[in-house]
């Protein structure tokens, strides 16, 4: 099971995957800036951003649950929504099962 955590080098994301690694779980983060990604050791990173299509079909692979952080920008809707559409879509090679309430 690997989980994807978007906004994983903000304040709040950054410590949702240093527990989730100190539990054994599998995690990749998207993130902007790979510079940016100091992890803790087996933490898969993922260059890409919400409004990259491309980049997050390809953070999805493989992909069977989504933690999403978005930042609070005028567009954070439309962010969350392509994130939610393409971790429901068989195409993303994505294994996730996206609650729909």
């Amino acid at each position: 099971m690997t989980i994807l955590v978007t906004g994983a080098t903000g304040t709040v994301g950054r410590q949702v995957v240093e527990q989730l690694a100190k539990r054994g779980a599998g995690v990749r983060a998207l993130v902007r800036d790979p510079a940016k990604a100091n992890f803790p050791a087996g933490v898969a990173v993922a260059q890409g951003d919400l409004l990259d299509v491309d980049a997050l079909r390809s953070a999805f692979s493989g992909v069977s649950t989504l933690f999403l952080l978005n930042a609070v920008v005028p567009d954070e809707f439309t962010q969350a929504l392509i994130a939610l559409n393409l971790a429901r879509s068989p195409s993303t090679g994505s294994t996730s099962s996206v609650p729909t309430r």
